[in-house]
């Protein structure tokens, strides 16, 4: 089966490739951070959207519960001369998640599920998120009208400010998620990680269908898929048919 790195030609990466779990890196933006500092699976960078002497630490790509390890170490040995500062609302997180070993359209089916809950990933993460013009929601954009098509016209096509981006796929072979604001909080990563894991395997073994999206029960099924690990989440069923209401129709014209 040719996958993501073989259908964009990336190099061959034996950490990523030989692989058959999920992975993931993050990217953790801290304002007023105190300068020469390194933490083990991260380097740091200056950027320029941030201020008070922002860095962004970037992880290399691990396993979930190495992942959430080097997180919590990281918080807890960085040294910051205004803590209440650290996250303001220019700071986010962002994670990569490995999709190499991906089928073109295991990938494409990521990317439906995804679009088709995607407000519930919004009510995993700060409120003011939804608002913020680097982490754009797919159903404010134009990018509904090319469901239909395939990954390679969505990587020619995509934005980068949207808050699941798959511009990566053609150099890293990842999709970057967003949504998660700047935070220390390792259980809000914790449960984060762990809904990207669940849609990492569900885009592998259920396909989206126009029948499918016509059996409210096989919805709520994928829902619990992704969510059930939530209870905040699961407290939303009651609204599961208006919430996901603007979302079923996009991906349904997708198959139309």
């Amino acid at each position: 089966m040719r996958n993501v790195r073989s259908e964009f030609g990336l190099r061959h990466t034996e950490i990523l490739d030989d692989v058959g779990c999920f992975l993931a890196g993050i990217e953790c933006e801290i304002e007023s951070v105190e300068p020469d500092q390194s933490f083990n699976n991260f380097v740091s960078t200056h950027d320029g959207s941030l201020r008070n002497d922002g860095m962004e630490f970037i992880s290399r790509p691990l396993d979930r519960e190495t992942l959430i390890e080097s997180f919590q170490n990281l918080h807890a040995s960085i040294k910051l001369y205004e803590p209440e500062q650290a996250f303001s609302p220019r700071t986010s997180t962002h994670v990569h998640i490995n999709c190499r070993n991906l089928s073109l359209e295991q990938t494409r089916q990521l990317v439906l599920f995804y679009a088709l809950f995607e407000d519930f990933f919004f009510a995993m993460v700060d409120k003011d998120r939804r608002a913020n013009i680097h982490c754009v929601p797919l159903t404010e954009t134009f990018l509904p009208q090319i469901y239909k098509y395939d990954m390679i016209r969505y990587v020619k096509s995509w934005h980068k400010y949207t808050a699941l981006n798959v511009l990566p796929l053609g150099k890293l072979g990842s999709i970057e998620f967003r949504h998660l604001q700047g935070t220390k909080d390792d259980q809000l990563l914790h449960e984060w990680l762990l809904t990207l894991d669940n849609l990492w395997h569900l885009s592998q073994r259920e396909q989206i269908t126009a029948e499918a999206l016509a059996d409210e029960a096989k919805l709520k099924q994928w829902w619990r898929s992704l969510f059930g690990h939530s209870p905040r989440i699961m407290a939303l069923e009651p609204a599961f048919p208006n919430v996901i209401q603007n979302s079923l129709l996009d991906v349904k014209f997708a198959f139309v």
